[in-house]
């Protein structure tokens, strides 16, 4: 048999795909801050903070028979109780 040169494969193990979890200090020091934020700053100015660096999300598109319906679309105006929140949560308990 002739010389067979060894190939690597490029893998890489699917937890390093995987988001970084935050430990518990680290939750509770970004709901600190968070807290601090919504106490000092405007509404939008606290939106603004919030949200720099956010890209929007591409919404999905299904067909329903005909009709061709956002699924954000479809969330806002679904009827099921499942889909609805029945209480608003407090923003800095909230997770994140």
């Amino acid at each position: 048999m002739g010389d067979s040169a060894m190939v690597q494969i490029g893998r890489k193990s699917s937890i390093e795909s995987e988001p970084r979890t935050l430990r518990v200090n680290q939750i509770q020091y970004a709901r600190e801050v968070a807290e601090f934020v919504m106490n000092t700053k405007s509404m939008d100015e606290a939106k603004r903070i919030f949200t720099k660096g956010l890209e929007p999300v591409a919404s999905v598109m299904k067909q329903n028979g005909d009709e061709m319906r956002d699924s954000i679309d479809e969330f806002e105006n679904s009827e099921d109780d499942y889909f609805r929140l029945t209480e608003l949560r407090d923003v800095v308990s909230a997770p994140f």
